[in-house]
């Protein structure tokens, strides 16, 4: 018996755009995620935020929501793939069922990411960055373990790390699609809304940069339910 060769799908990046045309209410809870990172922006920039710590505990609950949020949507996304279209109410329903594993998938998740982010921050430069993005590589596939992995959430971790060792290179590909789309296309589209009419008006720059990346995060969410089922659902060829 040969060991298997894996063989990366790009057809899944393009015909998302399909998938997240069909399905706009991908994007709903992204979009509610990010409005509540604005409310509470301002709420902290209003002085009553409290200090640094207050800052960082709140910091760690808005990226619980946010995963969260990207746990509903690759539900939706996965229904889309499979039916074409999805209903968000039903969605939502399967999402409350699955909300306790989402959510301590969703903590672990953020809790190893930020062990590696302050790790990086010592070690500082490239390496902090390396590790960061090795720590992203190996918790790709977490939240989508447990949203439609059927997957508890103390488990999700691990099962991440094994789907992404069954087929690296899948993950890596998704790893660095992810990677590419927040941390550069959405700041920069974020940075010329800002630029463009933040002086007129900062909280409608802000939502702007919200919807911004809410649609990038839906169109993660899609990409990531298809390659999750893949990794995790076909058989391999030998």
């Amino acid at each position: 018996m040969r060991p298997s060769r894996e063989r990366l799908d790009f057809s899944v990046y393009l015909r998302a755009f399909g998938v997240l045309a069909r399905n706009p209410t991908v994007i709903i809870l992204p979009l509610l995620a990010g409005v509540l990172g604005i409310l509470v922006s301002q709420f902290f920039d209003a002085g009553i935020g409290g200090g640094g710590f207050i800052a960082s505990l709140t910091t760690f609950f808005l990226l619980l929501i946010q995963l969260f949020a990207l746990g509903v949507s690759i539900i939706i996304a996965d229904a889309g793939w499979r039916k074409g279209a999805a209903s968000f109410d039903d969605a939502w329903q399967d999402a409350r069922r699955k909300g306790r594993d989402i959510l301590f998938a969703a903590f672990g998740f953020t809790f190893v990411l930020s062990i590696a982010q302050y790790a990086g921050t010592i070690l500082g430069g490239f390496v902090g960055i390396i590790l960061l993005a090795v720590a992203m590589y190996a918790l790709i596939y977490t939240i989508a373990a447990a949203s439609i992995g059927g997957i508890p959430g103390g488990a999700a971790i691990s099962v991440s790390i094994e789907r992404v060792r069954s087929a690296p290179m899948a993950a890596a590909l998704l790893t660095a699609v992810s990677l590419v789309l927040f941390f550069y296309v959405g700041n920069y589209i974020e940075q010329w809304v800002f630029e463009a009419i933040g002086i007129t008006s900062q909280i409608l720059a802000s939502v702007l940069g919200a919807v911004i990346q809410a649609i990038l995060t839906a169109y993660i969410a899609v990409v990531m339910a298809k390659v999750y089922s893949d990794v995790s659902f076909t058989p391999p060829r030998w």
